[in-house]
C-alpha cells in the first residue's frame, strides 16, 4: 500500500499533453534514485542524447538492462552518507552539466510527533538531503556544471502545510528546499541555475495512488531543464513552471 494514498496532494492539472517535447543533447547529467519512478522515466528519456551517471539505492534491477557506453550506475545506498568518499573520483571524472536530484523515501508510515526516532530522522535526511549535498559539494570542483534540480514535494512547503503530520518526510523536503535557495544564491557568481521541482502526484511504488504517469513527469522536467530559464533560479515550481511558496 503507498505510504501517499491517504493524503491530499496538490492536484496538478495534465496540461499541454500535446505541446512540444523539448530534449536535452551532449550533456552530461546525474540523476540519484534511477532504479525507479521518475529517475528511471528521466534516465530512459535522457540516455538516448547524454551521458549518464545513475545513482541507486541497492537495486538496480529495472534500470541494469539499459546499462551500457552512455550510463554508468553506481549502488550506494544514501542511508550510509559517509560511503560517498568511494565514488568522489566517479563524480569528478564524469564533469557533470546537470544534475537531477530525485532519490527519496516516506519513512515509516507512524510519524507521529510522539513517537519520532532521531535514529530515522538520520537515515531519511541522508537520502533525501544530505546525499544530494555531497553530490553537488563533488560536482562544483569542475566549471562544467549548468544547472542544479532537486525533486521536492508540497509537503515540504511551510506555507502550504494545512494539516501536520509526516514529520520525517515533511522535515526533510523543507531542508532540501532551504539548501536549494541557499545554493541558488551562492552559486548566481558561478552562473549555475538552482532550484526545486513539485512534480506533481505522480504515480510510483513510492505513492501508489498517484494521478500522473512517471513518463509524462520526466518529460515535462527534461522540458524545464531544456530551457535552463534563470528566473526560476531559487524558486520552488511545479512541472506547469507555476511559482509555489516555501
Amino acid at each position: 500500500m503507498g505510504l501517499f494514498k491517504t493524503l491530499k496532494r496538490r492536484i496538478i492539472p495534465l496540461q499541454n499533453l500535446f505541446s512540444k517535447n523539448l530534449q536535452l543533447n551532449n550533456k552530461n547529467i546525474i540523476i540519484t534514485g534511477a532504479n525507479s519512478g521518475i529517475a528511471l522515466a528521466l534516465v530512459k528519456n535522457l540516455n538516448i542524447h547524454n551521458n549518464i551517471l545513475a545513482f541507486v539505492n541497492k537495486d538496480k534491477s529495472n534500470i541494469s538492462d539499459i546499462e551500457g557506453r552512455d550510463i554508468k550506475i553506481i549502488n550506494w545506498d544514501f542511508r550510509n552518507i559517509n560511503d560517498h568518499k568511494d565514488y568522489v573520483n566517479e563524480i569528478i571524472k564524469f564533469k557533470p552539466n546537470i544534475i537531477i536530484n530525485s532519490a527519496a523515501i516516506f519513512g515509516p508510515e507512524n510519524q507521529k510527533y510522539y513517537e519520532l526516532d532521531t535514529k530515522e530522522f538520520f537515515n531519511i535526511f541522508n537520502v533525501n538531503v544530505f546525499s544530494h549535498l555531497r553530490i553537488i559539494q563533488n560536482s562544483i570542483k569542475g566549471k562544467e556544471l549548468e544547472q542544479i534540480i532537486n525533486i521536492s514535494s508540497d509537503m515540504g512547503s511551510i506555507s502550504l502545510n494545512k494539516e501536520g503530520d509526516y514529520y520525517y518526510y515533511r522535515t526533510s523536503k523543507t531542508l532540501l528546499n532551504s539548501i536549494t535557495k541557499n545554493l541558488s544564491i551562492d552559486l548566481k557568481q558561478k552562473n549555475i541555475n538552482v532550484y526545486c521541482i513539485y512534480p506533481g502526484s505522480v504515480k510510483t511504488k513510492l505513492n501508489t495512488g498517484g494521478i500522473i504517469p512517471p513518463t509524462f513527469a520526466s518529460q515535462k522536467i527534461i522540458n524545464i531543464c531544456a530551457e535552463n530559464n534563470f528566473n526560476f533560479s531559487g524558486k520552488f515550481i511545479d512541472i506547469n513552471k507555476n511559482i509555489l511558496e516555501w
